[in-house]
């Protein structure tokens, strides 16, 4: 078999395309393979008929993967064909797209490198092109993923908060807790903001059918869903609950560690889930106990709160909060009482969070990788690639070309 036969058949680009000649330049460590379709017909890509070859195009360079490290190129005139009603069109290839310099090989590794690395320039750097191929590829990938996603059947969604440079602005994520998957961002977090991203990533039918939202309290996403879904039931679930109890009891340590040093260096104590205590932080927290200090005091109260997710019920969890705001307010404690209030005026997605039994880790940990491609990208220029990245990374599309 000669070469030109024998390549043609690991190319596998269709019966059409024949390898009609291969240059080798050594010195630049490149492989050129010129190609030529040898069909005197073609599929027209506006009406799906085969239709008669009219011309060629100019030839074209496609950037192909590598043989044997030489870096591999496609050289292909690509065909024309008119159709019934007289209209031009160049043939759509299986192969690659009409408007890239690349195949969709080249394109596929690209991708599949791209969520290892999680870094563009050492992507481009590996595959010896330019950061804006790769970027370009990037972009088409999620631009291709979205085209393609289903979001019929949803009906849970989360809202979350991710400050951006240096904390002087942020982005709202619209994530996906079921399939575990952010659907899409923007920057700011108004109402206006929180609307526009709801009403562009959702259509009015899709909207109608969310039942549950969870999200932080803050009042601006509340706001935007009670316009844009009055039906669905907001969610504060517990993890955002006890960052403002875990607030209080600090604020109330940090009061009291002036005349009190025993409570020095016991911060991460009262923060932390008494599970995880170490036996000499269970030492200390039992003599801060037994001194029955307001920090203590103010522990038992975060803790207690706990058992509303206990209560299975509306009416349960309803009574469970009546008698632990009042032991709150009985206890004279200021931040606690403060913290106690906040909750009450929250009550609503408070108890909804303890009887649906939902949580908004799913957007936590989403949040927490976006962090990471945020770091290896060591920061972006503008909102807008950011978003192309917490997509492709994030958004959990189909994104390859084949």
């Amino acid at each position: 078999m000669e070469n030109k036969d024998l390549l043609s058949r690991l190319l596998n680009f269709g019966d059409d395309w024949k390898v009609i000649d291969i240059l080798v330049n050594e010195h630049f460590k490149e492989v050129d393979i010129y190609l030529e379709y040898s069909n005197k017909q073609g599929l027209c890509p506006i009406t799906n008929e085969v239709s008669p070859i009219y011309d060629f195009r100019e030839s074209r360079r496609f950037r192909h993967l590598d043989i044997f490290e030489y870096k591999t190129y496609i050289n292909a005139s690509i065909p024309r064909v008119s159709n019934k009603n007289g209209a031009i069109n160049s043939i759509k290839l299986s192969w690659a797209g009409n408007r890239t310099s690349f195949t969709y090989l080249f394109e596929s590794r690209v991708i599949d490198l791209l969520k290892i690395s999680k870094n563009q320039t050492k992507t481009a750097y590996f595959f010896d092109t330019t950061f804006d191929i790769i970027h370009g590829i990037m972009q088409r990938a999620v631009e291709r993923g979205l085209k393609r996603r289903d979001l019929y059947g949803i009906s849970v969604l989360s809202l979350d908060e991710k400050s951006i440079k240096n904390g002087q602005s942020y982005i709202t994520i619209l994530s996906d807790p079921v399939k575990k998957c952010v659907l899409d961002i923007i920057e700011g977090r108004k109402v206006d903001d929180t609307e526009e991203l709801l009403t562009w990533t959702l259509s009015p039918s899709q909207l109608d059918n969310i039942d549950i939202v969870t999200m932080d309290m803050w009042q601006p996403y509340m706001k935007a869903v009670e316009e844009i879904m009055p039906q669905a039931d907001i969610a504060h679930d517990r993890f955002h609950t006890a960052k403002y109890l875990n607030k209080a009891v600090d604020d109330v340590r940090k009061q009291e560690i002036i005349n009190e040093e025993t409570l020095k260096k016991t911060k991460y104590i009262f923060l932390k889930n008494k599970e995880n205590w170490t036996e000499l932080q269970t030492l200390k927290f039992n003599e801060i106990n037994q001194i029955n200090l307001a920090t203590s005091q103010a522990w038992h109260i975060k803790e207690n709160f706990k058992g509303i997710y206990n209560q299975g019920r509306k009416e349960m969890c309803l009574e469970y909060f009546k008698q632990w705001y009042e032991y709150t307010l009985e206890s004279g404690i200021k931040p606690m009482i403060k913290v106690a209030d906040t909750l009450l005026n929250h009550l609503k997605g408070i108890v909804n969070s303890a009887v649906i039994q939902i949580t908004n880790s799913v957007a936590e940990n989403l949040n927490s990788q976006i962090q990471v491609v945020k770091s290896i990208g060591r920061g972006f220029k503008n909102v807008v690639g950011y978003r192309n990245s917490i997509l492709f990374f994030q958004g959990k599309l189909l994104m390859y070309p084949l």
